[in-house]
This record gives C-alpha cells, structure tokens and sequence, in this order.
C-alpha cells in the first residue's frame, strides 16, 4: 500500500483525530558485501527498496522523509561467507532530534538463515552465497517474524570495530560521511569476531530500527549522547 493511502486510510479510522506525524531522516551507510533498504510496518516492507547497493567502498546515502513512528528501517543482506562481512550506518531523525546509529541498543538482527525451511520449505537449506532476497522473499521473513517475534536478536559487535579515521583496526578502514564513532555490526553464529575471517553466519539477516524507539533506548538515542551509546562493553 503507497504511504499516502496509508496515512489517509490511517486518518478515516480515527474519525477527528489529528494527522500522524510524519518525520525525515537522513541516513549514511556501507555494507559488505550487498544490501537492500526499505521502509516497512512491524510486519511487512511498504514500497520498494528505497536504497540498495553492492560495494562496501561506497558509503551510500538517504534523505527519507514521510516516517511514521511505528515504521521500521528494514536492511536485508547477503555476504560472499568470505574475507569480511558487515554493516556500518549513521542514521538520524531530523524532526525528532534522533540519532540511532549502528551499535546502538536500538537495531536488531533477524538471522533469517536459521530458520529458511520454517519459513518456506521450498527454500533451500543454506542461503547461497551473493544471493540478495526478493522483496518478497524479506516479506515472508518479516510475516514470520511478526509471529514469532523472539528471532529478533541483539545485532554482534566487537571491541575496537568502530568508524575512527586514527588507529582504525576494521578491514574497511575509515569511511567516509559516517561519525567515527558508529560500530559495524552483523549477526555471530560463534566466538570470536563476527567481521572477519568470513562466514555464513545464518544469513540472509534482515537488520532493522524503528522510527521512534522503544521507551527504554531512547535516553540513549539523542544526538548528543554518541558516548552514552557506542560503549555496550
């Protein structure tokens, strides 16, 4: 459904009750090894990608306007299970005064690729390699999510795997537009670092924020408070 219908739909519901507010974020990223963003309910993605991309070098950006606050900001991947894999984002709510980057307590992870025949049993038993999902495909994940909402976990970090331009350790270096701050984060089927050497780690993963987030993250998610979030150590 378009966001417009949507909303109207939405407004004809309440009868008299005033428009939802609707807030624009601005959202810097880089993936490794490919992705695709969309915009989507709790259940379900609305529209289509509204960014994708394929080369971790490139930091991709985004001015989305039009979020809802019970919208999600939905990233699913796909990775080569070799050398490296990872996601790094600066994300802000520019109505709000919001900043939920990544390694903040706001993301989640769906390790889709613990549970493909669960979801579909015509899907195969290991996700391939390099195969990004159809829309459709993060649909049926996210419907079965919906139902079963405890796939959702805390998205891996490791110590030191930050964006800083001095003394950066990550195998991407510094990337450019992104605060040095942000972590690169990803799922972790094992110990150890989840970034490098490169493996499956139950993918595909669908990451995914929420426009406003929970009561009990958001003390943490202001634009000044970067140090209060980065450090979950």
């Amino acid at each position: 459904m378009a966001r417009k219908t949507r909303t109207l739909v939405l407004l004809a519901l309440a009868g008299a009750a005033p428009a939802l507010a609707q807030d624009t974020w601005q959202i810097r990223m880089n993936v490794d090894n490919q992705f695709d963003a969309y915009v989507g309910t709790a259940s379900a993605t609305v529209g289509s990608a509204v960014l994708t991309g394929s080369n971790w070098q490139v930091t991709y950006s985004l001015t989305q306007p039009g979020m809802l606050a019970t919208d999600y900001f939905y990233v699913s991947t796909a990775s080569d299970f070799s050398g490296a894999q990872g996601f790094l984002g600066e994300f802000r709510n520019m109505t709000q005064s919001l900043q939920f980057n990544t390694g903040s307590p706001a993301w989640e992870v769906f390790p889709v690729g613990a549970y493909l025949q669960q979801i579909d049993p015509s899907w195969p038993a290991t996700w391939p390699k390099l195969q990004m999902p159809t829309q459709a495909e993060v649909d049926a994940a996210l419907a079965f999510a919906a139902i079963n909402p405890a796939v959702w976990v805390t998205p891996a970090t490791f110590p030191n795997w930050d964006n800083r331009a001095v003394g950066n350790v990550t195998t991407w270096g510094h990337r450019p537009g992104v605060d040095p701050s942000v972590e690169w984060i990803w799922h972790n089927t094992g110990a150890g670092n989840p970034f490098s050497p490169g493996a499956n780690h139950d993918e595909f993963l669908i990451f995914r924020v929420q426009g406003v987030p929970a009561p009990g993250t958001l003390g943490l998610l202001g634009v000044g408070s970067l140090i209060a979030m980065r450090r979950r150590r």
